[in-house]
């Protein structure tokens, strides 16, 4: 099993800070306990470094129980993490209390690649005001390191951490965690102030059930090897310093029922935690693209019958998640496009509950690229030239399709070959059809095979095209979208 992001917890169990709610603040470390701290640290670093040149790990974060960045063998650790080159990312939770300076000088001396670090900054009313904490984040992102700042939404904290969010810059994104033990809900009137200040809080409110498959690409590790599907999984699966960890068919399990934490749902594969917080959503780093790219069949809603599949997203609460980040990427100025084989009226008819966050989409396969904004509308049809389609026709009964036409007044751009759903195309039936067609424009299409349906596009009518198309109308770079997809269809248009 190959797990793309490492998390790692040693023994350390103390703090300098001294925070009333917290236990690890109760407990001093001896110096002995600090030096086991340490030797099982590097003993982990070593290993890691090892293990990266063989398997596919891309990412790894820090997530002591105490406060770990106080004590300088955890920069020299992340620093040579850093300098493996198959990590692309390396970073870890703090309360910022370090000596930045130092830290920084000595991380640097050992190699350290500050452009890979990711720093995670909880905030400590208790400990420190909102103005020294904002001082220190800035100074930290004025350094060249990607952080994130955030607090435990207590009520009786709203003022100090509203006055934080005003001394941040908007590219420090302010994180909010639920409150453990409030023993009631949230008002309305708490729900709206933090979600002012975390557009993201929403996460937090909607319980998310646990789901093994979607956290095999991460990995818990403890300070003796222990590992575990998460941070709160209980079940231990083997060790890390067994060497056959990394057998294949080896997965982890879960006996939680939900994923009752940031680190724990923020790990999972779950397609929308990825374009909300990039490849790694680990580290709470938000990605703000400007223009997003969606699938629908498979997506944006569940493969199976579409009854029956959104039957099973709202009873789980996938699509309540999915309708607030939809809703949220379009508040902070993302361009929505939906990209699918479907015609336009289908799209919008399927995705009604969210259709107007969307401002167009790529249609058809490709074949019909749509932008509405503003009043303005810029549009394109792939024209399909098939020649005739009487030795189509000649087959209907054979192979049991009626043909579903698609056209823009005079042009026809998409011809579907649709069938009973207990009846999917072959690869075989496929090139038949391919022979059906007069020799001079079978180089001129394209087909997709989609379960009981059948589509024929023009050649340059792919998604990825429809995305290009797009970005150069509105002018973005595709360095700044993201596009999310579960067929080879999408596989070019994701590359991007």
């Amino acid at each position: 099993m190959s797990h793309k992001v490492i998390l790692y917890r040693g023994s350390l169990k103390s703090c300098n800070y001294d925070c009333s709610y917290c236990p690890f603040s109760k407990h001093q470390s001896g110096q002995r306990e600090l030096q086991q701290d340490r030797k099982a640290w590097f003993r982990f670093v070593e290993s890691m470094v090892g293990a990266v040149a063989s398997d596919d790990y891309r990412a790894f974060m820090l997530t002591p129980y105490g406060e770990a960045l106080i004590y300088p063998w955890y920069w020299e650790g992340l620093a040579k993490l850093s300098r493996t080159e198959k990590l692309e990312v390396v970073g870890a939770q703090t309360n910022l209390s370090f000596s930045l300076k130092d830290s920084l000088d000595y991380f640097e001396k050992n190699g350290g690649k500050i452009e890979k670090l990711r720093l995670w900054a909880s905030f400590h009313p208790e400990m420190i005001s909102p103005e020294n904490f904002a001082e220190k984040c800035i100074q930290v992102w004025r350094s060249g390191i990607t952080v994130c700042a955030g607090a435990v939404g207590k009520p009786e904290n709203l003022k100090w951490i509203q006055k934080l969010r005003s001394l941040l810059p908007k590219g420090i994104y302010l994180w909010i965690n639920k409150m453990d033990g409030l023993r009631r809900d949230y008002t309305e009137a708490e729900k709206t102030a933090f979600l002012e200040m975390d557009p993201y809080f929403w996460q937090e409110l909607i319980p998310v059930p646990a789901e093994e498959k979607q956290c095999q690409e991460r990995l818990f590790v403890e300070s003796d090897g222990r590992q575990r599907i998460c941070n709160i999984g209980r079940v231990v699966e083997g060790n890390w310093y067994d060497d056959k960890r990394g057998e294949d068919g080896i997965s982890l399990r879960c006996n939680r029922k939900f994923c009752s934490c940031y680190l724990a749902y923020g790990g999972r594969t779950d397609f929308m935690n990825q374009v909300l917080f990039g490849p790694y959503p680990i580290f709470r780093i938000p990605r703000r693209p400007k223009a997003v790219f969606l699938d629908i069949m498979g997506t944006l809603i569940l493969e199976e019958d579409m009854a029956e599949g959104r039957k099973r997203q709202q009873e789980s609460g996938t699509f309540a998640r999915t309708k607030l980040a939809v809703e949220t990427l379009a508040q902070e100025g993302a361009h929505l496009f939906w990209a699918t084989t479907l015609p336009i009226k289908e799209a919008e008819s399927r995705c009604r509950e969210i259709g107007q966050y969307f401002c167009g989409g790529i249609f058809a396969g490709g074949a019909h690229v749509l932008v509405e904004q503003a009043g303005k509308r810029q549009e394109h049809f792939y024209r399909l030239e098939c020649g005739s389609l009487s030795r189509l026709e000649g087959l209907k009964k054979e192979f049991g399709f009626r043909i579903l036409e698609y056209c823009d007044k005079e042009i026809r751009y998409k011809l579907t070959l649709f069938r009973q759903k207990n009846r999917q195309w072959s690869r075989e039936e496929v090139r038949q059809m391919m022979k059906a067609l007069e020799p001079q424009y079978r180089s001129k299409v394209r087909w997709i095979r989609e379960g009981h349906c059948l589509q024929l596009v023009a050649k340059e009518a792919t998604k990825e095209n429809g995305v290009r198309m797009i970005c150069d109308w509105l002018g973005i770079a595709l360095s700044e979208i993201v596009a999310v997809g579960n067929s080879p269809e999408d596989e070019a248009m994701m590359r991007l």
